[in-house]
């Protein structure tokens, strides 16, 4: 990618209309860009232990037992779809894969971490075939701007997927996820948004009968987050179900565009959407966008549905009456979010339990 492919992109190619319309404050992004920032930074100090951990523009790895580790990507994403993806691909140094062929009993954990104000690129590649594995994904942007792509193919693969995303500068997430063979992948992801994050994650459902589970908590406390899902179901009898709660409060702001498609070869498939926004105070903004397309009209089941809503008094008021006020009756339904989301878990349920609890008690 060069500079002068750079200037003919955009950061996004569609009308501004009200569903596909973005959210992101890419001006923040064009402000703190690889052709204003440094694209070299010094690895930071990592609170948490990763199998592989990018840091600034340094990488290390420990992997367990039946993790292959080459360098390059899958392509499953292409520096002229957007502009922040020509900004990733122009600062990207090295771009690393892991390919993995048999069950792992603990979760693979991964850490893309920044602590300087650089404009930096992380770029991992997963293939997992005939396996089960368990991961975890740790993003986490303290100053400048990160960008980190994740790309996953599974093919008769079954993906428990954690994504804990804690940010205080500018973050730019993408996940690119290819479900090949009957695949089952359940993924969780929370994100706290900073300065301005765009988390978005894609899955394409390829392979007949492959499913996908997927649940998102986006948490804007005095901060932003635009967190996109995408679904496109091409295999007949796919599975999916987005279901997404996010929130907002201290004059935060939050957004979920949610968006399923499912083509017409996907016959006999079942695609859900569900989007909900809590703003928790005056001040706090909060948007709800899904989008669900079906070009069959052999499907077993298709719904999509949206809110925003203030969160409840009474709920408040409940808590206020047994002495709590209201910033510590505020706080314990924060924690609460962080254990309904670990308590999807299975195999990951220790873990990431606690991964979820101590972000929140930090958040707050």
């Amino acid at each position: 990618m060069t500079r002068e492919a750079l200037e003919k992109l955009t950061y996004q190619k569609y009308g501004d209309s009200p569903t596909i319309r973005s959210y992101t404050k890419w001006k923040l992004f064009e402000e703190n860009s690889p052709l204003k920032l440094p694209t070299e930074a010094k690895a930071g100090e990592v609170l948490v232990r990763g199998h592989v951990t990018l840091s600034g523009s340094e990488a290390s790895f420990d992997l367990p037992n039946g993790v292959e580790l080459t360098e390059g990507t899958l392509g499953l994403s292409q520096p002229e779809e957007s502009r922040i993806l020509g900004f990733h691909f122009y600062a990207l140094k090295k771009a690393y894969r892991l390919k993995i062929r048999e069950n792992l009993a603990e979760p693979l954990v991964i850490v893309s971490h920044l602590s300087e104000r650089a404009f930096i690129s992380h770029h991992l590649s997963i293939e997992v075939e005939n396996a089960r594995v368990p991961i975890i994904i740790y993003d986490m942007a303290e100053d400048g701007t990160k960008s980190f792509v994740v790309e996953l193919k599974a093919r008769n693969a079954e993906i428990e997927l954690l994504t804990i995303g804690k940010h205080k500068s500018l973050s730019h997430y993408l996940l690119r996820a290819s479900l090949a063979g009957k695949s089952r992948v359940k993924a969780f992801t929370v994100v706290h948004g900073g300065r301005m994050s765009h988390h978005r994650e894609d899955y394409s459902l390829e392979g007949a009968g492959s499913e996908l589970f997927l649940r998102g908590i986006p948490i804007g406390i005095g901060s932003a987050v635009d967190y996109l899902t995408n679904v496109l179901q091409h295999g007949e009898k796919t599975v999916s179900e987005t279901r997404v709660h996010g929130f907002s409060y201290r004059d935060g702001w939050t957004v979920h565009r949610g968006t399923a498609k499912v083509f017409e070869r996907a016959r006999n498939s079942s695609s859900v959407v569900v989007s909900e926004v809590t703003i928790m105070d005056e001040g706090s903004l909060g948007v709800s966008v899904p989008m669900l397309e079906v070009d069959t009209g052999e499907i077993e089941n298709a719904s999509h549905s949206s809110s925003v809503r203030q969160f409840d008094e009474d709920a408040l008021f409940y808590l206020r009456s047994r002495g709590l006020d209201r910033e510590e009756a505020l706080s314990l339904f924060v924690h609460g979010i962080g254990e309904a989301l670990s308590s999807h878990l299975e195999r990951l349920r220790s873990k990431a339990r606690s991964s979820v609890m101590s972000l929140t008690e930090e958040l707050l």
